[in-house]
């Protein structure tokens, strides 16, 4: 759902009241001056030194309408447990602009809630978008965009973690749309599986896709480490792969194809395994029926 472009003022407003009941003068300049750092400083745009990063406490109050008193996961009235999960930084069309994603467990099952919509395990991605504008001559963030859900991932009510030992990719689509693939990582019954999530940001609505102004559009493999459960070779081989993703020519709905090229070594039989090379790579394209990338 679109929301009408506010400043980020009132979203200050909000930092320093926080900061003045925790007695925390310096805190609360930092806020004014543009927001604190994200939980991580995940990535950095060298364009958007001069204004820092909306708060993650400040990102999930704009996103869900509840203070957290500085909090970065917390519990809201319909019972859902909301996170902040990832801060990106980027220049799409000569704008700078900033998304906060935050991620929501299944509420409780009342009338003020979302239970029973999601797949079992399963967190809603959240995000609140902001531009950088000016505002008495200085930089602010200025809200353009929030959407409590737009897609949904993860296990046992936990998102897939950010990989922070890789750097996130994305493409710019001509008809001014981005493709942003967030590196991420699963673990389930001893295997560790490298992932890079699809974001499709669109702000100018040029496709008729039912995407909002960010849509999830899947997760993709690009490798995956047997360590934990193999034991030195001792109950199955021991295998690691990882994979380079790159962006190919467009196919349908105008975005790039997506391809992952796999290196290191695969389990190919009971106690066997083989090296990885370019014909094992992969290629995913968005499938506009079911509306996200697949192989």
């Amino acid at each position: 759902m679109k929301h009408s472009t506010t400043t980020m003022a009132v979203l200050l407003a909000l930092a320093l009241a926080s900061c003045s009941q925790q007695g925390n003068t310096e805190a609360a300049k930092t806020a004014a001056a543009g927001g604190a750092p994200t939980a991580a400083d995940q990535t950095k745009d060298p364009g958007m030194t001069d204004l820092k990063a909306p708060s993650p406490d400040s990102v999930l109050y704009v996103i869900y309408q509840r203070d957290g008193d500085g909090a970065v996961s917390y519990k809201i009235d319909s019972g859902a447990m909301v996170s902040y999960w990832y801060g990106y930084p980027f220049t799409l069309k000569g704008r700078q602009y900033f998304t906060g994603f935050a991620t929501s467990t299944e509420g409780d099952d009342t009338a003020e809630s979302d239970g029973g919509m999601m797949e079992p395990g399963h967190v809603a991605i959240a995000q609140a978008t902001f531009v950088k504008a000016e505002e008495a001559g200085k930089p602010i963030w200025s809200q353009v965009d929030t959407d409590g859900y737009v897609g949904e991932f993860g296990h046992n009510d936990q998102p897939d973690a950010i990989d922070e030992t890789r750097k996130p990719l994305s493409q710019e689509i001509a008809d001014g749309r981005l493709l942003l693939a967030l590196p991420t990582r699963s673990f389930d019954n001893g295997v560790a599986q490298s992932l890079y999530a699809l974001f499709l940001f669109d702000p100018d609505n040029v496709d008729d896709l039912s995407f909002r102004s960010w849509g999830y559009l899947g997760s993709v493999v690009a490798g995956s480490d047997n360590t934990a459960a193999c034991d030195d070779n001792k109950i199955m081989p021991c295998a690691v792969s990882t994979g380079t993703l790159s962006f190919e020519a467009p196919g349908q709905a105008g975005l790039p194809n997506v391809k992952i090229a796999l290196a290191g070594k695969e389990i190919s039989g009971p106690d066997k395994t083989r090296d990885l090379g370019a014909e094992d790579a992969v290629t995913y394209a968005f499938d506009t029926k079911e509306g996200r990338y697949q192989p």
